[in-house]
């Protein structure tokens, strides 16, 4: 856990020196007492790699293969709401993906759909609020959240996956 932390502070550390310097689409490599840094920049996708391994973060919209969820048919993504991240070490990997898309379909009709297919919701009030958990073992969850809010439906997306070396 602590090689992950210092990967992650590496690598927060890098951004804040790229983003000072206004860097972007390059390669750049930082040298720090804990070992160097290369960064990696290009069409909204961000990659560090240490020694102690690669983490990779993109803002693009994630794809229903990077949730490995449904995306509710004609929902629109929100934009800026969601990416993708994967990280790999001498521990394992590990990935994260998250979006938020919105419908004007009713409540219940998105509800319905997603019950088709994942099944009975993990929680659910009626006509607000329905959150599905599907566990595929316990290094691998994902979960949908359906709201009705501001005369639109809220679908938010997310998925968490490792493995362990």
């Amino acid at each position: 856990m602590r090689k992950v932390m210092v990967v992650m502070a590496l690598g927060l550390l890098a951004l804040s020196v790229l983003a000072a310097l206004g860097c972007g689409g390059n390669k750049t490599t930082i040298t720090t007492p804990e070992g160097k840094v290369t960064v990696e920049e290009g069409k909204g996708t961000t990659t560090i790699k240490t020694g102690e391994g690669e983490t990779t973060w993109s803002d693009k919209p994630p794809s229903e293969q990077q949730l490995g969820l449904p995306i509710y048919p004609g929902a629109e993504y929100v934009p800026g709401s969601g990416g993708s991240s994967t990280f790999s070490g001498e521990e394992g990997a590990a990935s994260v993906a998250s979006a938020e898309f919105t419908t004007g379909d009713s409540f219940d009709k998105v509800l319905s759909w997603y019950q088709g297919k994942l099944g009975e919701p993990f929680f659910v009030t009626e006509g607000k609020e329905a959150t599905f958990m599907v566990s595929e073992n316990e290094e691998n969850v994902k979960t949908v959240n359906i709201t009705a809010e501001d005369g639109k439906v809220k679908i938010y997306l997310g998925t968490f996956g490792s493995t362990k070396r």
